[in-house]
């Protein structure tokens, strides 16, 4: 009996054995998870672009070659299928519109994205579990070295009958600078029209890390982004309509308020629009049809960053300015668009309006034409100083206004009008380029014109005591094309120490053999020019014909 429980019980611990060592051959198989380490290739990639293994930093435009190094405990690199993307950063920047930028194990690419934080990602998906893997990497993208900070060089090409961009990465001269040429279309792959005569930088609230470049041709202009000067919107598309007359005068802003009130002149008429953080995500942005009136607009608005919306203006035909609010859309006071009677009737008394006894003026009653007029101090200063210079018709006769821009006028101005005689101020009658510092104690100062081959340094004093003497002369035959003052747009926290202490003039020397140049020049704390035209501050070069100069200030100061 004990013999046969014994042999039974043998018999079933064989069998559980047995069945212990029995493999299932059902409809699955058992697999050991495939674990795997994603890291990148440090010697297949450039060391100048990965700060570290997981950070990437890279200009605008730049080429980007990533190659990964897997680690795993079964499967090879082959056995995956590869997806790059780029997304933001942060909540607060928004995912860029294109952002799968490859599908291969290996991604060669050149990134255009704009400057700013982004996460790059690349998604490893397994071929077989379809089991998705993510390896992140931090990207910073800057702009190209011709993309961030320095001077536009507008210029005419003879080969190609048309027109291209170059830009010197300087500041103010203080540091030599790279020049870049055919910016325009090294990118675009075409040139400029023919003819384009103006760029205008526009910089809107510092904190949107948004700026814009426009040029201005015969019956059109062409906006561009300014980190690349990427094609971005030609003229018929800035308005809901195309206006019947295409004749762009001014593109501008006051740049660094929050209301980001964007202006165009076309045609002597005015429109704009408002550019904001909330504004720019609602595309398209248009400018507002033109606003009508009585006027005829000379091309220059009067402004002021702490109350961007408030434009002086002048009208040309009837010799008198207006203020109007583009919040709005109303004129300041709320009068009637008549001519002559946009302000309150003069309250001062007819000596302070004597033509060479008298240094007042009249809002309503101006009598000449407005030439030019540019800020003598920081848009930031709020309701700075403008100097304002007029000239008859017969071109005899020239006078600056130099008065703080406000928001609102009494219209009571008892000072502030210089007469600039031609035998106190050579070539005064005929000047065309001006240049005004915003460093000098005001009212009064100094500023620069054109005479000839020659710059001149006028000293502003009461009445008719302004005098000027040659500042700087250059070879005789030279056109001098361009002069403007160092005005970065920056935020006053982030001005320069240069800021409006540097002059910078573009010349065409071509007569003398010399070719076409841009030179900077220091200016002391008097006003005076530093050096000469021998012995600049700084000089490039190699261009072309120069037909205008801008500065453009790094994104976010």
């Amino acid at each position: 009996m004990k013999k046969n429980i014994k042999l039974f019980l043998t018999s079933i611990l064989i069998t559980l054995l047995m069945m212990g060592c029995y493999k299932d051959k059902g409809n699955y198989e058992y697999q050991d998870p495939n674990v795997v380490n994603i890291a990148v290739d440090l010697d297949q990639v450039d060391r100048n672009v990965f700060i570290t293994a997981d950070s990437i930093d890279l200009n605008q435009n730049d080429s980007l070659k990533v190659k990964l190094k897997l680690s795993q405990t079964i499967g090879t690199a082959s056995g995956f299928d590869y997806q790059w993307m780029v997304t933001q950063a942060e909540a607060s920047i928004g995912n860029p519109g294109q952002f799968v930028i490859g599908n291969t194990e290996e991604l060669k690419t050149k990134i255009t994205l704009g400057p700013n934080l982004y996460r790059l990602v690349v998604q490893l998906k397994d071929k077989k579990t379809g089991v998705s893997l993510y390896k992140h990497f931090a990207m910073n993208v800057s702009a190209a070295p011709w993309g961030n900070e320095g001077w536009l060089i507008l210029q005419e090409e003879a080969a190609s009958n048309a027109s291209d961009l170059s830009v010197i990465t300087t500041r103010d001269g203080a540091q030599k600078g790279k020049v870049y040429h055919n910016v325009y279309s090294a990118f675009n792959q075409h040139k400029l029209p023919k003819g384009t005569y103006k760029v205008n930088v526009v910089n809107y609230a510092t904190p949107m890390r948004i700026q814009k470049v426009s040029f201005f041709y015969p019956n059109g202009g062409l906006e561009v982004r300014s980190t690349d000067f990427a094609d971005s919107a030609k003229a018929e598309n800035w308005y809901v309509a195309k206006p019947g007359i295409i004749n762009f005068q001014l593109n501008s802003a006051a740049g660094v308020a929050a209301g980001g009130w964007e202006y165009l002149i076309n045609n002597h008429q005015i429109s704009y629009r408002q550019v904001s953080a909330v504004s720019i995500k609602l595309p398209p942005l248009y400018f507002n049809p033109p606003f009508f009136g009585s006027f005829s607009l000379s091309p220059f608005v009067i402004n002021s960053s702490n109350s961007d919306g408030y434009f002086t203006l002048y009208d040309q035909a009837n010799h008198c300015f207006l203020m109007l609010r583009a919040d709005n859309g109303t004129f300041v006071p709320s009068l009637p668009d008549v001519p002559n009677k946009h302000f309150a009737n003069y309250t001062g008394t007819a000596a302070n309006l004597h033509p060479t006894t008298g240094s007042g003026f009249d809002l309503n009653n101006m009598k000449h034409n407005l030439i030019y007029a540019e800020n003598v101090e920081p848009l930031s200063t709020s309701n700075g100083y403008w100097n304002t210079f007029f000239r008859n018709n017969n071109s005899d006769s020239t006078y600056l206004v130099q008065f703080p821009r406000g928001i609102a006028y009494l219209n009571n101005f008892k000072t502030g009008r210089y007469f600039l005689k031609e035998s106190s101020c050579p070539g005064i009658n005929t000047a065309s380029l001006f240049a005004c510092p915003t460093y000098l104690p005001l009212p009064g100062g100094a500023f620069y014109y054109v005479n000839k081959n020659s710059v001149y340094t006028c000293k502003v004093n009461t009445l008719s005591g302004s005098s000027a003497a040659p500042g700087l002369t250059f070879p005789a035959g030279t056109l001098i094309k361009v002069m403007k003052i160092f005005k970065s747009g920056y935020v006053p926290a982030s001005f320069p120490s240069t800021e409006g202490k540097v002059l910078v003039i573009a010349t065409d020397e071509s007569a003398s053999g010399g070719g076409h140049k841009v030179y900077f020049f220091n200016l002391n704390s008097t006003g005076d020019i530093i050096g000469s035209a021998a012995n600049p501050a700084d000089l490039y070069t190699g261009f072309e014909k120069i037909t205008d100069v801008a500065f453009k200030k790094a994104l976010g100061r």
